[in-house]
């Protein structure tokens, strides 16, 4: 059966447009006509049976079918974008241990990690390899990974390594000291990771403060974004504590409600079950394990 999908040409050029709202500036960032934008535009338009523009003048705005569109396909553009340009690496890093994370988690928290994991095991060379959601991990380039979840993972060992907190968090300068409430929710725009909707929904059920309409709602496929859009004052975000202990510390964020939730799911360590018992993947196990249990 042929499968409904467009040409990835379609889907560069109404991102293009969607990012500068003008299509003779999208033509001149993706070196193409503005006719041939508009021409992959419309062809995408007819596939979709949906208008994804509104034409004001010499831009374009999208419609909210155009907005729902663009945060669905985004993540599927940069996951192309990075299968690409890692392919010539892949047999430069088949001879250290691939380490897979989110993005995020990796800068904030486990490159502390690694560069210990580096001075005791000195002849282990280290890859780091991200990824967006745990669908994206590949077990044929990763050794071990973090992955947030429940288990079990097809195909894989899995290890428990912590448990996550998650936190209200907003600007100290749009919080006028008092926690926020079912009522004065509802004032701030709420940002949102893209894969992980439940994050607001965990949150809200297991404190006092009931979740409003999410009508005002920007949404992020990268913690760090939400952080950074967050410090900026761009509205109200639940992110996992551990990602913000420095940003709390400092108090470029606050706690903007003093609950805490405890997820269900948690950190796993994953590998391939062919991989699991190797002796790299068994030492930077068991180092890593070692450093996150009393």
């Amino acid at each position: 059966m042929r499968r409904t999908i467009p040409s990835t040409m379609a889907l560069i050029c109404f991102e293009a447009a969607a990012r500068y709202q003008n299509f003779t500036q999208a033509a001149q960032d993706i070196n193409l006509t503005q006719s041939a934008v508009s021409r992959q535009i419309n062809l995408l338009e007819e596939l979709l049976e949906q208008k994804l523009f509104e034409r004001i003048r010499q831009r374009v705005k999208l419609t909210d079918a155009g907005q729902h569109y663009l945060l669905q396909i985004q993540p599927l553009l940069e996951t192309l974008e990075i299968a690409t340009i890692r392919m010539p690496e892949f047999q430069a890093m088949s001879g250290g241990i691939n380490i897979g994370t989110y993005p995020t988690l990796g800068s904030r928290w486990l490159l502390k990690h690694l560069m210990n994991f580096s001075t005791e095991f000195p002849n282990i060379n280290t890859n780091t390899i991200t990824y967006l959601d745990n669908k994206q991990f590949d077990h044929n380039m990763i050794d071990i990974g973090i992955v947030q979840g429940d288990p079990p993972w097809p195909g894989c060992r899995h290890d428990y390594l912590m448990s996550e907190e998650l936190a209200a968090v907003i600007s100290p300068k749009l919080l006028d000291n008092q926690a926020i409430s079912e009522k004065t929710l509802s004032s701030y725009r709420l940002l949102q990771h893209t894969t992980r909707p439940q994050s607001w929904d965990i949150w809200c059920q297991s404190s006092d403060v009931k979740k409003p309409n999410p009508r005002n709602t920007l949404y992020f496929s990268q913690f760090e974004m939400i952080i950074e859009a967050t410090i900026s004052g761009h509205g109200i975000a639940i992110l996992p504590v551990i990602l913000i202990e420095r940003e709390l510390a400092d108090q470029r964020l606050t706690l903007a409600h003093p609950h805490i939730a405890k997820p269900e799911s948690a950190y796993y360590l994953i590998s391939p079950s062919a991989k699991a018992n190797t002796k790299k993947v068994l030492a930077f196990r068991d180092w890593l394990l070692s450093q996150t249990r009393p």
